[in-house]
């Protein structure tokens, strides 16, 4: 009886060769493609919506990170005397990269719950949500590349060729942006903890990652606190993003090409991995709405 019943129990489907995903994949890429108006339309929503019945409306974009650099300006030219000059430029080019990646994901992360509606009535590609909210913050970091040129002009830092990598520095921002906030949007469509959470981890990366400071200012202690610091600065992903803003932007020079390569290596794996993720369980999204 047990062998008939082993006998008469179905096999289960052989997996799907590599040839197969690999189709697959492409068309979930193709398919997020055919839905690129959409993701347009979804950016300028997205940015209505967010400035609705505001009397400053998009200028809020370039007034956030302005009061934001005068309070750690405050702080740290007068509590805690800084050595760099001109450390108001220094501050705001790290803090647009930061405020773009942290707003991003805050906000993405929440996207296709936002929309359930939608993703119960309509056939569509849920990822082109996230990345909505990736291209409006794209829009609100482009902009605040002005006060910041404006500020550089009041202090007199120079305007150098290098400032003219800043498209490339946007581009791997973004790919990394979209690649963690698809990661960070599907796991809140199943824990809804993961928002709250992810609050209080971007609290900590903020004095984690060198956007208040720069790493040369660590110096070498011997302390195992301060080497276990350091190992996460080696492997923590903004160590290599905001350096492809300030080092143009305040230096006045190009990233080393091993902090390019670090930090397109983050991006493309954030991206490959993030949609990878998120086309795997986005038909169980439904059933968690």
């Amino acid at each position: 009886m047990i062998e008939a019943a082993q006998q008469s129990r179905p096999e289960a489907a052989p997996a799907a060769p590599p040839a197969l995903a690999r189709v697959r994949r492409s068309s979930r890429i193709a398919e997020v493609w055919r839905f690129r108006q959409l993701v347009a339309l979804l950016v300028v929503r997205e940015l209505k919506v967010r400035y609705k019945r505001s009397v400053l409306g998009l200028l809020w974009t370039m007034l956030n990170p302005l009061l934001l650099m005068i309070v750690y300006a405050v702080v740290f030219t007068t509590i805690m005397p800084a050595a760099q000059p001109n450390f108001s430029v220094f501050l705001l080019a790290g803090l647009l990269p930061w405020l773009y990646f942290s707003t991003s994901l805050m906000q993405g992360l929440m996207s296709v719950l936002v929309n359930q509606e939608l993703v119960r009535k309509i056939r569509l590609p849920q990822a082109v949500f996230p990345l909505s909210v990736v291209g409006s913050n794209l829009v609100n970091f482009t902009l605040s590349l002005i006060p910041l040129f404006a500020i550089m002009a009041a202090l007199r830092q120079p305007f150098t060729p290098a400032l003219l990598f800043l498209p490339a520095s946007a581009l791997l921002l973004t790919v990394f942006c979209a690649g963690v906030t698809l990661l960070f949007a599907t796991a809140t469509v199943f824990f809804r903890d993961v928002r709250h959470l992810t609050e209080v981890l971007l609290q900590m990366l903020l004095y984690l990652s060198p956007v208040l400071y720069d790493l040369k200012q660590l110096g070498e202690h011997r302390s195992w606190w301060f080497q276990l610091f350091r190992l996460e600065l080696r492997i923590n992903p903004l160590s290599s993003l905001i350096p492809l803003v300030r080092d143009p932007v305040y230096y006045g020079r190009l990233p080393s090409l091993a902090t390019v390569a670090v930090a397109l290596a983050w991006a493309v794996g954030a991206l490959l991995v993030g949609f990878a993720v998120f086309t795997r369980l986005e038909p169980r999204h439904i059933h968690h709405l």
